[in-house]
């Protein structure tokens, strides 16, 4: 079994205060609209700036005085970030958060120049792939969700099952019991982008694997905090605080358990069986949750560079 791994600095907040009421059925059938809108530009954005890191990485290829990691600047970073410190990779993740996909180019043209300072000039971004449009987008983010908010709408009103619209239909309270945590991670990562990793790599893994304690994580039931209070008749699962399978969420750090976390791994970094390389990832992305002030989580399969699924 493979593992396609992300590392998250998570907005928790967020998730509870505006997507699991939906997910619980309350208010209007809207009332993520602004938030889907924009997680499909941010998508836009992702994608262009990745066609810039394809694109050195090709250049790179052939110019091997061009200082290039593919493993942390394409299948690591989200969009493509070439600053170091956490300071400056959270400013540079807040530039593409509030770019529009018109202006990347711009932001990207830096990166490459902080790589070599006449290198933008000689790239020819990516441009093998294309991007669905903006409906299909919209309904490739909201599907799983309204099918979820659905089965809540369901189960309140005494219904069993949950229909989709092509016909079939699931069990809603297996559904809500199972589903939610991965859904509002990956939703969440659609309006900030996490860490690529792949293989073993997690946190909560390393640790243990190194006879360590697993400081600062807990298991993620604050994403479904809201839904088992309104459905507490449901058989709600026990998630272990790490990950045990594919399309799972494990080890979850509340914000103000990050900063101890993230020492307490760095303190521990030889010990921890993975390469340098993904032991950066994971103190980058600690580090800029640390630094907006927000969680941390672990995932497996919301990103795939087999599928073109990058961050």
């Amino acid at each position: 079994m493979g593992f396609d791994t992300s590392f998250h600095p998570l907005d928790l907040p967020l998730i509870e205060r505006r997507l699991l009421p939906f997910l619980a059925g309350r208010g209007q059938d809207d009332d993520i609209d602004d938030l889907v809108a924009r997680a499909v530009e941010i998508r836009k954005v992702r994608f262009r700036a990745k066609a810039w890191a394809l694109g050195v990485q090709d250049y790179a290829h052939d110019h091997d005085q061009v200082p290039f990691e593919a493993h942390l600047y394409v299948w690591g970073r989200p969009f493509f970030i070439t600053g170091d410190g956490p300071e400056q990779i959270t400013r540079d993740l807040q530039r593409y958060l509030a770019a529009p996909a018109d202006g990347v180019d711009a932001i990207a043209a830096e990166m490459a120049n902080r790589l070599d300072p006449a290198l933008a000039r000689r790239i020819e971004p990516d441009t093998t792939g294309q991007l669905p449009g903006d409906d299909a987008l919209a309904d490739s983010l909201t599907t799983p969700l309204r099918m979820l908010r659905g089965a809540a709408i369901a189960l309140r009103n005494g219904e069993r099952h949950v229909r989709r619209q092509d016909g079939r239909e699931f069990d809603a309270a297996l559904l809500l019991t199972r589903e939610v945590p991965y859904c509002a991670v990956e939703f969440a990562a659609a309006l900030l982008p996490g860490w690529m990793s792949r293989g073993y790599t997690w946190p909560t893994r390393l640790c243990t694997e190194a006879g360590l304690d697993t400081t600062g994580f807990t298991a993620p039931t604050a994403l479904t905090g809201l839904l088992r209070q309104e459905f507490p008749h449901l058989q709600w699962p026990t998630p272990p605080a790490t990950i045990v399978s594919n399309y799972a969420i494990g080890g979850l750090t509340p914000a103000p358990s990050v900063p101890a976390a993230r020492a307490y791994l760095a303190a521990h970094r030889h010990e921890l069986k993975c390469d340098a390389i993904d032991a950066q990832k994971i103190n980058e992305a600690m580090g800029v949750a640390e630094h907006l002030g927000l969680a941390f989580c672990e995932a497996t399969e919301l990103y795939s560079a087999m599928e073109g699924n990058l961050n």
